[in-house]
């Protein structure tokens, strides 16, 4: 029986009838002329460069036949031709990205690189491959010629790639003509296929550790099936190392700008980034004034004696025009009565006379010795501020120094347009683990339990950008309770921080939670970094009154120093991007990215040498100060002793010193030389 197939013509052009489509009918013609009678078109729709629809055309046309009445539900291979160039109207893929359960990486690779035999622009094409249900989803260029060459490198193991992703049997009986017979012994239990197994062949790469039997891929990902008794968990992990650069590209892939809020001035607050330009309403000031206490003359009056007609301070009102051969006492900060234009100070003049109460100055004499210059000690109207000037440009960030409410407060506007820090809930969990910051404060410790540093040092973390956060306490290892509470906190929160759980003890259950429980997509379930390797990182759906269809869960680990190195290193540049910080860079530019979003200077190493990781980059714990003398930025370690569990590494550390993977060549880094220092806190001057 032919295989349902659905295609998809993304073109703004074509969606309005000012061109017609051909890639459609021609993708249509390949699978009919060359199928070999494995195809059948059922499914064919041209929409617009919108994300929504397309996601929308896509998830309708994957579901289980039946499921959407009226709709074009169960097709088994959907290709979408158009919007996977460069340019920001391109956004199929990030519409199907989402979606995928998983990414087919490999097959998106053959068709670049059979379409670069044919010509090297195709290396500007965003191709994409990924299961959506039961379903492989395929995004090709627009053009007639493009759309044809890409799927035609894969039509071959398409029929193939179709059934695997389908199986809902395991696909064990998919590669039996491979003429492979099954092993007859197995010398360690090894994990079934669940149903809906992923084909297993491609396992040790999957893996990372070049070990077939770490465990088998689930329905649900690669994380160990909830229920089992610990003889069938994975040994090792099944979730390829990422290295650093690439989870963090995930996280920030991941996680979109956060919506817009109009404001008062009193409800502006520190991590907020101002969403649009603002504009001042009027000058400040709104007259000429004084800018020292003295007196408004008439420069060309000169030095001498002159009676005081009257006295001008702050917020006095106007006053009538002032005649040459007299002065008005003015104080700072008061405008200047008409026909003044100079002000001499208080202190180069002296008193003559004083009224017959004595209480007033009837007459002052104005000295030689401060030379009056039309315009001197005067601010002219709207030297501080002009009326129709930007006071502060788009994506500043407000800050604690106070600097950019105060400009706020002066430009005569009422509200103003920000992005706000994401809403943040933290918990830690663990049977061992006590609260310490529930009360009655416990006393004294049963023996093996610990107390919680991670959940009240991350909330500080928060705090410190502006984040508003949730306190989800301490949360014991059991599957049911954690995914009640991330999947509650998720309704009202941006995203969950959890420490502990992820690594491979038999009650780690966070990454199963997620991913069986929660229904998320883990991006990344190891980092190839020293310490905080099995930081894991995954989206959820969300509901409730969450401004995201998606929220997102790092999972931590529980050791101290892992769990605040990961979080500065991944969760702290997500929510600055959350919060706005990103969109004023060039998104071109890499490094400016990253200077944005997690910021580092090039430093002198001023410490003993230290011996490289010969497998993981590190990131050591430091101290980063301005050296004076040299002038120049020094970085020393905080403490000798780097170990995951001591907190003692993190205290008053305001760097993570980057250092790389040690070679025979490069074995260590040596005092004086320069490294990378990534600023995580204030820093040292």
């Amino acid at each position: 029986m032919p295989v349902p197939v659905g295609i998809l013509t993304v073109s703004d052009a074509c969606s309005r009838g000012l061109a017609a489509d051909t890639s459609g009918p021609a993708l249509e013609r390949l699978l009919i002329d060359k199928g070999g009678g494995h195809w059948a078109v059922v499914a064919r729709l041209v929409v617009p460069d919108d994300k929504q629809l397309i996601a929308a055309a896509v998830r309708e046309w994957c579901q289980p036949l039946g499921a959407a009445p009226g709709g074009a539900a169960g097709c088994r291979l959907v290709i979408i031709a158009g919007g996977t160039g460069i340019s920001p109207g391109d956004v199929t893929v990030e519409a199907i990205e989402p979606l995928f359960s998983k990414r087919l990486w490999a097959l998106a690779t053959a068709m670049v690189i059979g379409s670069l035999t044919i010509t090297p622009f195709a290396a500007l094409s965003q191709v994409a491959a990924g299961v959506v249900g039961a379903a492989v989803v395929l995004a090709v260029p627009g053009s007639r010629k493009g759309s044809v060459e890409n799927v035609q490198q894969i039509l071959s193991v398409l029929p193939h790639a179709v059934d695997t992703a389908g199986a809902q049997d395991g696909t064990r009986g998919l590669h039996t003509s491979s003429g492979t017979p099954a092993s007859k012994e197995a010398p360690a239990p090894v994990p079934a296929p669940a149903p809906g197994a992923k084909c297993g062949c491609a396992r040790a790469d999957e893996a990372g550790d070049g070990d077939a039997s770490a465990g088998v891929p689930t329905a649900h990902g690669l994380s160990d099936k909830l229920g089992d008794s610990v003889v069938r968990r994975a040994r090792k992990s099944p979730y390829p190392m990422t290295p650093v650069s690439e989870a963090l590209d995930m996280v920030l892939s991941s996680v979109g700008v956060g919506p817009t809020a109009s404001i008062s001035l009193g409800e502006l607050r520190p991590g907020q980034v101002l969403a649009d330009d603002v504009v001042a309403l009027e000058n400040v000031p709104g007259y000429r004034a004084s800018v020292m206490d003295g007196y408004a003359v008439v420069a060309a009056d000169g030095p001498g004696v002159y009676p005081v007609r009257a006295a001008a301070t702050a917020g006095s009102g106007e006053h009538a025009e002032m005649q040459p051969g007299e002065v008005v006492r003015v104080a700072t900060g008061a405008p200047l009565p008409p026909g003044a234009d100079a002000v001499v100070m208080v202190e180069d003049t002296e008193l003559v006379s004083s009224t017959a109460q004595g209480d007033e100055e009837s007459r002052v004499r104005l000295l030689a010795s401060g030379q009056v210059v039309a315009g001197q000690h005067i601010r002219p109207i709207g030297y501080d501020q002009q009326k129709g000037a930007v006071v502060l440009p788009k994506y500043t960030a407000i800050t604690a120094v106070g600097g950019e409410i105060g400009a706020l407060a002066t430009s005569g506007n009422i509200t103003f347009a920000v992005k706000s820090p994401p809403t943040i809930a933290v918990m830690s969990t663990g049977d061992e683990v006590v609260d310490t910051l529930a009360e009655p404060f416990a006393k004294y410790l049963p023996f093996g339990a610990i107390r919680d540093s991670n959940r009240p040092a991350l909330l500080a973390a928060l705090r410190a950008l502006g984040c508003p956060t949730v306190d989800l306490g301490v949360v014991k290892d059991d599957p049911d309770v954690l995914a009640s509470t991330i999947r509650t906190a998720l309704e009202t929160c941006r995203g969950v921080i959890t420490t502990g759980g992820v690594s491979m003890g038999e009650r780690d259950w966070l990454k199963s939670v997620v991913e069986q429980r929660l229904g998320g997509k883990i991006h990344f379930g190891r980092v190839a970094m020293k310490p905080s390797k099995p930081t894991t990182f995954a989206t959820v759906s969300a509901g409730g009154s969450q401004a995201n269809s998606e929220g997102f869960v790092f999972a931590l680990p529980g050791n101290p120093a892992s769990a605040l190195v990961a979080f500065h290193m991944f969760v702290a540049p997500a929510i600055r991007k959350i919060a706005g910080h990103l969109l004023g860079v060039d998104s071109s530019d890499p490094t400016r990215v990253l200077g944005v979003l997690r910021p580092s200077v090039t430093a002198v190493f001023d410490s003993e040498d230290i011996v490289l990781d010969r497998v993981r980059p590190e990131y050591v714990r430091g101290i980063l100060a301005w050296d004076h003398t040299a002038s120049r930025w020094a970085v020393r370690i905080m403490d000798r002793r780097q170990q995951s569990s001591r907190m003692a590494n993190m205290q008053s550390a305001n760097a993570l010193i980057s250092l790389p993977v040690g070679t025979d060549e490069k074995p260590a880094v040596l005092r004086n030389e320069l490294v990378t220092a990534i600023v995580i806190a204030a820093v040292h001057f």
